[in-house]
């Protein structure tokens, strides 16, 4: 299946809930419908006598309201909404939408699928008090020419006085959603000349416009437009277009394009409602680009992109050993895996927008849910790290991108938007496709934890964390080389030893600060060059810290020359391999050296000390 199928299926699953109000949660557009949001509301009577209206809040959810195919889709065009519009349609100053306006709501108010709250708005509307009645609530202002100051004003109704059944707003009214999903069905059977036969009644065999609908297999009248609007920060954006017959879109291969794709209206309404939806309520954004992870039987699944130990805005629980991290990941996993039958599939898609008018599906894969779940829990299992207080966790994508590609801006890493939506995919795939972890990503972390001394005291630990998880993940994957997040005293790698050897020079200068004293070590400013040629760094630093060596108390003096020749004692003997750069693994051992402390476990307990 593609991801037009698997939209539509969902959409099937969760047509139950279509027009509901779900506090908390955009709603599922019911078919022939967008979701939207108000400005104004506006009261009637079942005669359509103005009865009161007020400003819609920001904070009050949008609204489902019908919409036919060329409306959903308008720009510069007049095409009205059939019910809910903005004031250039609803008022008299622009006859020309004006009259499209009431002519399409008349045809609507007077078939077989009328209501009685169309006809209250239909009288109110052509009495031609909208405006007066506006702005004698104070809602809005006119010109000296009788003009809104803002005619983009979307206007939703409510109709009192038909009965405690049917009173009340016409975005929640079931009955109008079914009424207009019939009306609209049998417009489009009918053609231009009229609302024509309902759906019940229509003849089995197809029409002759029918064609084959690539999503649903079923004969009907391909959509001549799709919506737009899927990911609401490209608003514009649509996936499916072909209105270009002079461009070259399909010229060359196809007379027409229904030959390159034929898609019914049914199928398209309910694809991308059910996608907007999803995206609305599911959808994780990173940079332009955005990232989706369903089931299609609306069983809920965790960000593709986030930790699968945290459910909605919950932080994870903190773990300090690894034995209590893997616990808390097959706890997570178990939890997921308790509520998906034996069946349940998963589907990952990410969007991004290269124009304000196509939207273009980067990456997609379906594999069965308990796959992709166990895969994000292998990953969390082997990038992770001690962060500190925060114990042991595994970076998010978005903070190895940052980290890795990102320039300083308001004291934290950002990197540019397409950089960071491009690189957060590549991770996605790794993630969701079992791939290696990138070697591109873990050289630029390493690089940028060779030089903390760039960045803001608060800032270095999370840097430095973010590169050690990648660089045991990405030796796990390449080498099947596993590091421990303890020290290890009897590591004999000569990187490991000399990144140690970095981090006892910092503490032994750190060992002769007062209390509140915050400056730079030698061993901080040093680090570049240390790791570019570590011996001549070496003896560099031996200098510069006899004089704070000396200030030592005895016993500690003692500790740190008895810890400097166990780790010395460990390097090879051949000047020539000493002075070469370090390998990345030499971070691993300065975080492990600075976070031991007399006393602390080494490699073979849990964890170490911060």
């Amino acid at each position: 299946m593609g991801l037009l199928q698997q939209a539509y299926e969902t959409y099937n699953q969760m047509e139950h809930l279509a027009g509901a109000d779900i506090s908390g949660k955009e709603m599922l557009a019911p078919v022939g419908h967008l979701v939207t949001r108000a400005d104004l509301e506006i009261v009637l009577d079942a005669g359509g006598q103005y009865l009161s209206a007020r400003a819609v809040e920001k904070d009050e959810p949008k609204i489902a309201i019908p919409a036919t195919e060329q409306s959903a889709s308008r720009t510069v065009q007049p095409h009205p909404h059939p019910l809910s519009d903005q004031l250039g349609y609803l008022a008299g100053f622009d006859a020309a939408k004006h009259r499209a306006y009431l002519d399409q709501l008349t045809d609507w108010a007077s078939s077989e699928y009328g209501d009685a709250k169309l006809r209250a708005v239909l009288a109110y509307l052509k009495g031609g008090t909208i405006l007066t009645d506006l702005a004698n609530a104070g809602l809005i202002r006119l010109d000296e020419a009788g003009r809104p100051d803002n005619e983009k004003l979307l206007v939703r109704w409510t109709v009192n006085g038909l009965g405690p059944e049917r009173s009340g707003p016409c975005w929640t009214d079931p009955v109008l959603f079914h009424q207009y999903i019939q009306y609209d069905a049998a417009r489009r059977n009918a053609g231009p000349g009229g609302p024509g036969q309902p759906p019940e009644e229509r003849p089995a065999a197809p029409s002759p416009d029918a064609d084959l609908c690539m999503v649903s297999g079923q004969w009907e009248r391909p959509a001549s437009l799709h919506p737009k609007g899927i990911v609401a920060a490209n608003g514009n954006a649509k996936l499916i277009s072909a209105n270009d017959s002079s461009g070259f879109t399909y010229r060359g291969r196809f007379d027409s394009p229904s030959q390159a794709a034929s898609v019914g209206y049914t199928a398209s309404q309910k694809a991308h409602n059910a996608l907007r939806w999803l995206v609305a309520n599911e959808g994780v954004r990173a940079g332009k680009r955005t990232f989706l992870c369903w089931n299609p039987q609306g069983i809920p699944l965790p960000p593709v992109t986030e930790s699968m130990r945290r459910r909605g805005r919950e932080p994870a629980e903190r773990a300090a050993k690894p034995t209590e991290y893997r616990q808390q990941l097959q706890k997570a996993l178990s939890g997921w895996r308790d509520a998906l039958p034996a069946d349940a599939g998963a589907v990952v898609a990410a969007f991004d927008a290269a124009t304000s008018g196509r939207l273009a599906l980067t990456y997609y894969s379906e594999l069965p849910a308990s796959d992709l779940l166990q895969r994000m829990a292998d990953w969390e299992a082997t990038l992770c790290w001690e962060n500190g207080r925060f114990g042991i966790q595994s970076p998010t994508l978005s903070q190895l991108v940052n980290w890795a590609f990102g320039a300083p801006r308001n004291g934290r890493p950002e990197a540019d938007d397409r950089i960071l939506g491009g690189q957060v995919q590549r991770l996605v795939a790794c993630r969701v496709g079992q791939a290696l972890f990138p070697l591109d990503i873990e050289r630029a972390l390493v690089e940028r934890a060779s030089n903390l001394i760039v960045y803001e005291a608060g800032m270095r630990a999370e840097l430095l964390f973010t590169a050690c998880a990648a660089i045991r993940k990405y030796h796990l994957d390449h080498s099947k080389e596993e590091w421990t997040m303890g020290l290890d005293r009897e590591n004999t790698d000569r990187s490991y030893l000399f990144g140690r050897l970095l981090a006892v020079c910092e503490s032994i200068e750190r060992s002769t600060y007062g209390p509140g004293e915050e400056r730079e070590t030698n061993a901080m400013r040093m680090q570049k060059a240390f790791a570019q040629r570590p011996m001549a760094g070496w003896r560099m630093l031996q200098e510069k810290l006899e004089p704070y060596f000396r200030q030592l108390k005895p016993g500690l003096r003692e500790y740190y020359r008895r810890l400097t020749e166990e780790i010395t004692d460990k390097l090879p003997a051949s000047p020539e391999l000493l002075n070469q750069k370090l390998d990345d693994v030499y971070l691993l051992g300065y975080y492990h050296q600075r976070a031991w402390r007399p006393g602390s476990p080494d490699k073979h307990a849990e964890t170490t000390e911060e």
